[in-house]
């Protein structure tokens, strides 16, 4: 490991994004006398969350037994995803609902090929970190090749059939801690990493979000496919690049099937 300064990596931020999975109380469900109008209400509120002009919700049945649905929500702030969190739980059907699972991310890319372009490119010029005008020359820099990320920081949630969402940690053990890597080294495992999901680019949609400071785990990965076996392929993959065996944690995995406000009737039959 170099002795280097240690560099923190720099990102672009979108959307915050929440992804909030429930259990049915199945019993108490079925006892009720009002689940047709409880029903109508949700679907209500779903059609209201989907149509937002700043942000997007879906929702998901998810399979097995970590929850039965799935809301992922993307906003303009913590305050507007408090807003759609607070709205969803004064619906009647909410009563009949446990929670589950709940992750806090906001949209993020990496930086790391652009600022190390931008150092490359100052080194040219024979300016180094430290030196008067670093600062401002390499903001400068960076500026000039994340104007036109927007479309991906600011999306609309997919709109495949199937979902793969996971949350992970990059380790911090006594033989491997990624946070001890220079930049150059988080660089060149991030460009291996990112070449094998490069290969899956026309089956599957990533939208990586960074959760450092906002919940326990540190990014959130939600996969999105019309064929769900390409998660596992891919998963597969990259849990044999060195940036995933070596530094990677992972968290539970929720697969789901996407639907529609007027599904809700058949999911709580």
């Amino acid at each position: 490991m170099s002795d280097a300064p240690i560099e923190v990596p720099q990102t672009k931020e979108g959307w915050y994004v929440l992804h909030d999975a429930y259990v049915v109380d199945w019993p108490r469900w079925r006892a009720c006398h009002a689940g047709n109008d409880m029903i109508e209400e949700a679907k209500a509120w779903l059609e209201r969350a989907q149509t937002v002009e700043r942000g997007d919700t879906a929702m998901y049945s998810i399979v097995g037994q970590k929850a039965d649905l799935l809301f992922l929500h993307y906003r303009e702030s913590v305050a507007a995803l408090d807003e759609v969190e607070l709205s969803f739980r004064r619906l009647r059907l909410h009563d009949y609902l446990k929670p589950s699972y709940s992750f806090l991310s906001v949209i993020e890319l990496g930086l790391y090929e652009v600022t190390g372009g931008a150092r490359r490119a100052l080194a040219g010029r024979g300016l180094q970190p430290g030196a008067p005008g670093w600062d401002e020359a390499f903001q400068a820099e960076v500026a000039k090749h994340t104007k036109d990320l927007d479309a991906r920081l600011y999306r609309k949630i997919p709109g495949h059939s199937h979902i793969c969402f996971y949350p992970m940690s990059k380790r911090r053990g006594e033989g491997h801690n990624w946070y001890a890597l220079t930049g150059d080294e988080r660089r060149n495992l991030m460009r291996s990493h990112g070449a094998v999901g490069a290969k899956y680019r026309e089956q599957v949609m990533q939208v990586v979000t960074g959760a450092i400071g906002l919940d326990d785990w540190e990014w959130g990965v939600s996969l999105h496919a019309d064929d769900p076996m390409v998660f596992k392929k891919l998963v597969t993959e990259m849990r044999y690049d060195p940036a995933s065996a070596w530094y990677a944690d992972f968290g539970p995995f929720f697969v789901g099937v996407r639907h529609r406000p007027d599904d809700i009737t058949e999911l709580l039959a």
